[in-house]
């Protein structure tokens, strides 16, 4: 029973201790990230926009149905009898009719400029609700690399902390024990002191980086990892393909989704100005009415000047109607300058975004090739850094070195630790952006950085 219960103890922590790749982060913020599902509802609400305005264009069929009971008293004698019609004295009585009128009204645009302008600026916020939609999903690649990126930087900031302040303090025991037996002052004991004292500072803020980090990524998927694959030391330094950077801009221009929104957003603010200045234009529509009229009186009895019996009659209408706007008090010149004004406003916003691309795809590219070359340097500052450390703390051991070098180098060390692993990841994060501008950011390339996980 003691093996069976251990058994469980050991499935249960391997079950606990695995780590969640890239992948499995990304497809759980897919279904979980509030900004991506709000991005997805506007899309849904703004495509809507289409039909609302093709309505305007397709035929408007229109029932209307008026049932009534009249009650009507008579006075006098003189009633044309229901039996055979012929003039006949009776008491007056009251005489109670029924009556329904039914239409049928069908409407039908010929021309109207304003709402096929309409129709085609609609159809463009559409294709922009769209680009919106494919920059939103690969913005939340992009979130979501980040945050977990920056959650292996942390945690090897944070074991690079934990290193080198255990470091400090065996150096600041050390230097009690030299001072006990007298080999060490007390300034010396102060200085190792002071380091460690910041050594502490140092973790003690790589902890709370390392919590809020891992908040920030529980917030895009509502789930906490505690484990997260970690980045190989051998991951592949690669340039971009092609290594031209105007090709890449080139690129960049002519697929970026943001690029392409603002493109769409500049047809539709154009046909809003068409549509304000289809003011002075006139409409035309067609419309038929089928109408029918039912009346019986129930008592049999009317007045003189009335026909016996239930009646139906029946008319039929076509016409067709033109309205020709005169003038509206300027309002149609004003309403045409604002939407040109606005249009003017679109067009400086889709160069603004234009440049602010090509900038983007510029820096990347650039941060990436000094990226693969800062990597190989960091590697080579830690390993002579630390090179440096170790002959300090000989030479110290024989009393030709102070102890505020050693500590200084010390620090240096920690540095240069924490300066690979900003290096590291940034280099990974800047291949997703450079994609990310140039339209291309898939799924795949997703995939591909995570085989560089273990």
């Amino acid at each position: 029973m003691k093996k069976i219960c251990l058994f469980l103890l050991i499935f249960c922590s391997s079950l606990t201790a695995n780590a969640a790749d890239l992948l499995e982060v990304y497809q759980q913020a897919l279904v979980s990230d509030p900004i991506f599902q709000q991005a997805i509802s506007e899309r849904l609400a703004t495509r809507e926009g289409v039909p609302i305005s093709l309505s305007a264009l397709l035929p408007n069929i229109q029932a209307t149905a008026n049932p009534s009971i009249t009650r009507s008293a008579y006075s006098g004698t003189s009633f044309t009898s229901a039996v055979n019609g012929t003039p006949d004295t009776l008491s007056p009585r009251n005489n109670t009719q029924r009556a329904y009128t039914l239409a049928l009204t069908i409407t039908q645009t010929v021309f109207d400029f304003a709402q096929f302008s309409m129709l085609a600026s609609q159809l463009s916020i559409a294709k922009e609700a769209d680009a919106k939609m494919n920059s939103a999903l690969q913005d939340l690649m992009i979130r979501v690399s980040a945050a977990y990126f920056a959650i292996l930087r942390d945690e090897d900031n944070l074991s690079y902390s934990a290193s080198s302040k255990s470091a400090y303090a065996r150096q600041l025991d050390q230097t009690k024990h030299e001072l006990a037996v007298g080999l060490k002052t007390l300034t010396d004991v102060y200085t190792a002191q002071a380091s460690y004292d910041a050594a502490v500072a140092d973790y003690i803020t790589a902890q709370s980086t390392l919590a809020n980090d891992r908040e920030n990524l529980r917030a895009m998927t509502g789930v906490y990892y505690p484990h997260l694959a970690k980045l190989s030391e051998h991951f592949p330094l690669l340039n971009p393909e092609p290594a031209d950077i105007e090709m890449w801009v080139k690129k960049a221009v002519a697929q970026n989704w943001l690029i392409k929104a603002s493109q769409y957003n500049v047809e539709s603010a154009r046909q809003i100005v068409r549509q304000q200045f289809a003011g002075h234009l006139p409409t035309v529509n067609i419309q038929g009415t089928l109408n029918r009229e039912f009346t019986d009186n129930l008592n049999g009895y009317m007045s003189l000047n009335e026909r016996n019996g239930p009646g139906t009659q029946t008319d039929r209408m076509i016409q067709l109607n033109i309205s020709m706007p005169i003038f509206s008090g300027g309002g149609v010149t004003a309403k045409t300058n604002q939407a040109t004004y606005r249009y003017q406003g679109a067009q400086q916003q889709l160069e603004q975004t234009v440049r602010g691309t090509a900038n983007m795809t510029r820096q990347s590219f650039l941060n990436i090739l000094s990226g693969a070359s800062k990597i190989k340097a960091d590697k080579e500052t830690m390993k002579s850094s630390k090179s440096s450390l170790d002959g300090m703390k000989a030479s110290y051991e024989v009393g030709t070195e102070t102890l505020v070098n050693v500590l200084n180098q010390q620090l240096k060390v920690f540095e240069a630790q924490i300066e690979y692993a900003k290096d590291r990841y940034a280099f990974v994060n800047n291949i997703l952006v450079l994609k990310q501008a140039a339209g291309t950011l898939s799924f795949d390339d997703l995939h591909a950085i995570n085989q560089w996980l273990k």
